[in-house]
């Protein structure tokens, strides 16, 4: 039997890259307008499921007429009172990165 070889050419093109690329840290301002983000989100889902149940009574009734529409409601309040909490807190208020120290052994 004939031994067949096919070389494979694969065109390789050169990209530039930098040395080493700095993780880029989130600032605190950042991290804080993402969690007051989520605090929004959670609270618009936590409204739009007591709604769903509230206009589907007929197929829940034992959902919408029990505690867990109103607890969806509380979760809702909740939430938006906490966003807002996290909205009004001042700048030089917010919570700063800080390098952690290590003890060394005597």
């Amino acid at each position: 039997m004939k031994e067949v070889t096919k070389e494979l050419t694969v065109p390789t093109f050169v990209i530039p890259t930098p040395e080493r690329r700095r993780s880029k840290r989130l600032s605190p301002n950042h991290l804080l307008e993402l969690v007051t983000r989520l605090c929004i989100f959670k609270a618009e889902r936590w409204g739009r499921r007591a709604r769903f149940y509230e206009r589907h009574r007929d197929y829940f009734p034992r959902l919408s007429s029990g505690r867990f529409v109103n607890r969806c409601r509380e979760l809702e309040a909740s939430y938006r009172a906490l966003a807002e909490v996290m909205f009004l807190i001042p700048t030089e208020d917010r919570l700063i990165p800080i390098r952690s120290v290590t003890l060394s052994k005597l």
